[in-house]
């Protein structure tokens, strides 16, 4: 594990200056009582890596030029394994022969006892789930026709679904479920990405329990965990530096932020202050990544929707990136983690890793 490289080491640098790298040094240096020296960021010579916007420091660590830092430094890669494809050869190419690269599995472990020694966000593991039961139980995979091809899929297991968001304005048909049929939102697809298919599920689906995932990104859910003492399961969440609103506005505009935090104090004035603290906090659920119970998951989306339908009735005309391009997609992963963050005390939360496909 990473922790045993760092104390072996004893000072090291991460690679990386955003959520991967933020949870990777909270992570470590509690687990192991060693900071980084610095953050290292870089951009090989004609790649240009998206988004960008790093800051400065975090928590008064200096975020430094990759090429600043010493080639018999210790690094660990804090960067999605995509981004790694590129670094990798970057490290090589200019010397650097000591480095770890975090895969996700590794974060997942290492951010599983960070936040189990801390006391937050408690996960299930295979260990810890009983022999499988006659559970219904669908997960939903959210494909659209401009996906872009994947190096690897993984088979899908029986009760994983594929379904065609934005099916009534695709050029091509890519899945035997589609959500233009019945009650939909589907010709908003561009606006909504793949909330456009959990509306629909949402809408016109019933089951015990459901999950939505999407092609390249799966929520590693099995039947044999949906066990009576258990509400909703999530991936862990990122830590944002300093504050989820800061991750947010590296996608989007200071006009679509207010937009969302006037529906939000119209429509709930008495949770705002709640809310507030969330949104200006340090944890995030990503990916829109979600496995519930039926009634959870219905309450969830029933407050989901009215926020974005109100946001489009009331500000899509003063502020047209709400109907113009895909800001209702950024949106949506500040209300599933707002909303699950919120009942984290009165809904039995549990977490699995997730996995990306590139």
């Amino acid at each position: 594990m990473v922790t045993d490289e760092i104390v072996k080491h004893n000072s090291y640098v991460i690679y990386g200056a955003q959520v991967i790298a933020v949870g990777t040094r909270e992570a470590i240096a509690h687990l192991t009582g060693l900071q980084p020296a610095s953050f290292a960021v870089g951009k090989p010579a004609g790649k240009t890596w998206f988004p960008t916007g790093n800051p400065e420091e975090i928590d008064g660590i200096p975020v430094v030029s990759i090429d600043d830092v010493s080639t018999d430094t210790f690094i660990v890669i804090g960067v999605t394994e995509l981004i790694q494809q590129e670094v990798i050869p970057y490290l090589d190419e200019h010397g650097y022969t000591s480095y770890y690269a975090l895969t996700q599995h590794e974060e997942h472990l290492l951010m599983s006892e960070y936040y189990k020694s801390v006391g937050l966000f408690p996960v299930i593991n295979d260990s810890q789930h009983s022999v499988s039961q006659n559970i219904d139980f669908a997960m939903y995979e959210v494909r659209n026709d401009k996906d872009k091809p994947l190096s690897h899929h993984p088979d899908l297991y029986p009760y994983e679904i594929p379904i065609q968001a934005g099916a009534a304005i695709a050029e091509k048909s890519i899945a035997d479920v589609k959500d233009d049929k019945g009650i939909n939102i589907s010709k908003k697809n561009r606006m909504y990405c793949e909330m456009s298919a959990v509306y629909w599920v949402w809408r016109n689906i019933n089951h015990d329990w459901i999950g939505i995932e999407h092609y390249r990104r799966h929520l590693l859910v099995k039947p044999e965990m949906l066990t009576d003492d258990i509400d909703a399961i999530m991936p862990l969440p990122y830590i944002c530096y300093p504050h989820e609103m800061a991750q947010f506005l590296r996608f989007t505009t200071e006009n679509v932020l207010d937009a969302l935090l006037k529906t939000l104090k119209e429509l709930h004035p008495s949770e705002y202050d709640d809310y507030h603290k969330i949104l200006y906090g340090k944890y995030q659920y990503t990916y829109n990544l979600v496995c519930a119970r039926k009634r959870v998951f219905d309450n969830y989306c029933q407050w989901f929707f009215e926020i974005t339908e109100h946001m489009e009735k009331n500000y899509g005309a003063e502020v047209p990136e709400l109907i113009e391009t895909r800001a209702f997609s950024y949106v949506a992963e500040v209300l599933t983690n707002l909303y699950f963050m919120y009942h984290q005390k009165d809904l039995r939360i549990r977490h699995v890793e997730k996995a990306i496909y590139t």
